[in-house]
């Protein structure tokens, strides 16, 4: 089901794409969650880099307000060989090592996440960029690292 369309790639995921989907984690992505302060600069930071992004999703509830870039899962180094991988594996340490200081998590296997519906929707949960729309399947791993761990760019997120 991978296609260059992160939008069909999606929709075979989706029951109904005019409601949100709660999904397991960690096969088809893993989702990198920050506060929405630091999304936001991060969004900004890899837009100005020109990167070609993924699907960024937001939760503007008050109580939660974080953003999400969706990223190519990573492997389980028991059963996948990782070829293509890498990226996702050091986002994913480097996480677990210094990005709490930023509130960054990564929620791969074994974890959960709600993606707002494919069609238009008035929600507390929405696309800051949907799937499809000019969006490459995932953001990628190293460049969102990138802009999260340089000093400079931890300073201003």
């Amino acid at each position: 089901m991978v296609t260059e369309n992160g939008r069909a790639e999606l929709r075979g995921l989706y029951i109904d794409p005019a409601q949100p989907l709660t999904i397991a984690v960690g096969q088809a992505f893993d989702l990198v969650s920050m506060p929405a302060a630091v999304g936001h600069a991060a969004l900004t930071a890899l837009r100005a880099r020109r990167v070609r992004l993924g699907p960024v999703v937001a939760d503007s509830r008050r109580s939660v307000m974080r953003v999400g870039f969706l990223v190519a899962p990573t492997p389980d180094l028991r059963f996948e060989d990782g070829a293509g991988h890498a990226e996702s594996a050091a986002l994913r340490d480097w996480a677990g090592r210094l990005g709490g200081a930023l509130g960054v998590r990564v929620g791969g296997r074994g974890s959960t996440a709600t993606l707002p519906p494919l069609l238009p929707w008035r929600g507390w949960l929405h696309w800051l960029v949907p799937p499809g729309a000019g969006a490459v399947l995932w953001t990628p791993a190293d460049a969102l690292l990138a802009v999260l761990s340089e000093p400079a760019g931890a300073r201003l997120l």
